[in-house]
């Protein structure tokens, strides 16, 4: 299905969260006979290592996708707006109408006439409401992107997909809306659409190597909203790479 009012963008830049290595060595002082041995500092976790397990516990008790799902359950995403309002019904804040509204309403962002600006935002109130409700009872989601796989992996039996589906701190928006954004959660599993069928990986390269038109489909599950940058958080529960009729070239579903 192409969506031509509005396309999905890499973004310019992924960020990266900055590791830290807990370190070892350094000066020790020679504690007393009789005294009980001291701990072993380079043993203890560090801030970040601390930071990076709570972060997982807090990610494993998120809610799950069902990845038996059918895919007539799933939701079309192709509107910055559909994912500013599964932000909004995921990230738990008090809506800031005033702000949502500008995002949402170019009239209500130009007018100058504060009474006219009322009126406008008392009508949204009720669309923008409606939108978050809907996004709250529909949370699997799926999201078309136009970048096709990378050059066959012969080691990872798999062709790479698109940075923005799995690298670490990269999302993806739609240009009518792009203050929300979206990003996986467990993008690292999806690095490479796996083929080990060594025909169906022939014809996959094959139409790759002469651009012909192919397109990954994610399939996700709204778990979270990261409110420090206005980012949703999908689990992804399948990627399906098509060709131009729509035909399914590969698949992979999440472990």
């Amino acid at each position: 299905m192409n969506h031509h009012t509005h396309s999905l963008r890499r973004p310019l830049g992924a960020m990266r969260a900055p590791v830290l290595l807990a370190g070892r060595g350094g000066c020790k002082d020679r504690a007393p006979a009789d005294t009980p041995p001291a701990p072993n500092l380079a043993d203890a976790a560090t801030p970040a290592v601390v930071a990076e397990k709570v972060k997982q516990q807090a990610q494993a008790a998120l809610p799950k996708g069902d990845p038996t799902t059918p895919a007539s359950s799933y939701v079309d995403i192709d509107s910055g707006n559909q994912i500013m309002f599964a932000y909004l019904s995921s990230a738990g804040m008090p809506i800031d109408y005033n702000e949502v509204a500008g995002s949402y309403s170019r009239d209500y962002m130009m007018a100058s006439d504060e009474f006219k600006k009322n009126d406008l935002l008392k009508a949204l109130k009720a669309k923008i409401d409606a939108g978050v409700a809907q996004a709250a009872q529909q949370r699997y989601v799926r999201l078309e992107i136009s970048d096709s796989v990378e050059k066959y992996d012969f080691e990872k039996k798999g062709f790479p997909i698109a940075s923005s589906v799995w690298e670490k701190g990269s999302y993806r928006y739609f240009n009518d809306n792009s203050n929300y954004k979206i990003g996986f959660n467990n993008g690292a599993d999806f690095r490479y659409l796996g083929v080990p069928d060594e025909d169906k990986a022939r014809l996959i390269e094959g139409m790759r190597s002469k651009y012909e038109d192919m397109r990954t489909v994610v399939y996700g599950y709204v778990q979270d909203a990261d409110v420090s940058k206005k980012l949703v958080l999908a689990q992804i529960l399948k990627i399906e790479l098509l060709d131009k009729k729509g035909n399914i070239l590969a698949s992979q579903a999440a472990q």
